[in-house]
C-alpha cells in the first residue's frame, strides 16, 4: 500500500510540475519574452507530457484510490512472459502489472496468481501457482460411469 501511495504522490508531482512549466512558457509567450524560435513550442511539448502521464498513469492509480481503501481487488492468473528492466512491472497475458520492485522476485516463464486494482492494474500481492493447482484448475475431473 505504501509503494502505491509514494508511487501516485510522485506521478501527481510530475503532472503538476508539468502543468506550471506549461503555464509559465505560455506567460512568457503571451508577453512576448521569448527569445528562442524553438522555445516557442515548449508549452505544446509540456503540456502533451503532461497529458500522457495523466492518462497512463495518474489517473487510473487515482480511480484505484477506492479500491485500495476497501480490498476490492481482482485476480488473474496467468504466465511471466516479461519483466521490467527495474523489476516494476511484469507482463501476464500482454497486461502490464506493477509491483513493488523491492519485493517483486518473479521470473520469466512463472506461473502466478495476480491480485491486482482494476484500473491502474497495481499488484498487491502475487503467489506462484504449482504445476498441480494449475492443472487442477485447466482440467475439469472426469466422471466414471459404472
Amino acid at each position: 500500500m505504501r509503494y502505491f501511495i509514494v508511487n501516485l504522490a510522485a506521478h501527481l508531482l510530475v503532472t503538476v510540475i508539468f502543468i506550471v512549466l506549461t503555464c509559465i512558457c505560455a506567460g512568457r509567450n503571451k508577453r512576448k519574452k521569448t527569445k528562442h524560435v524553438l522555445t516557442y513550442f515548449f508549452p505544446i511539448a509540456f503540456a502533451l507530457i503532461a497529458i500522457v502521464d495523466i492518462a497512463l498513469y495518474t489517473a487510473p492509480r487515482l480511480m484505484d484510490i477506492n479500491s485500495m481503501i476497501n480490498s476490492n481487488y481482482y485476480y488473474n492468473t496467468g504466465t511471466v512472459t516479461k519483466i521490467g528492466f527495474m523489476k516494476n512491472y511484469f507482463v501476464i497475458d500482454g497486461d502490464y502489472y506493477y509491483a513493488n520492485p523491492l519485493r517483486n522476485t518473479l521470473n520469466e516463464g512463472d506461473t502466478v496468481r495476480v491480485k491486482h486494482t482494476q484500473y491502474s492494474l497495481y499488484t498487491v500481492e502475487w503467489t506462484k501457482v504449482t504445476d498441480s493447482e494449475q492443472e487442477g484448475e485447466q482440467v475439469p475431473a472426469k466422471e466414471t460411469e459404472s
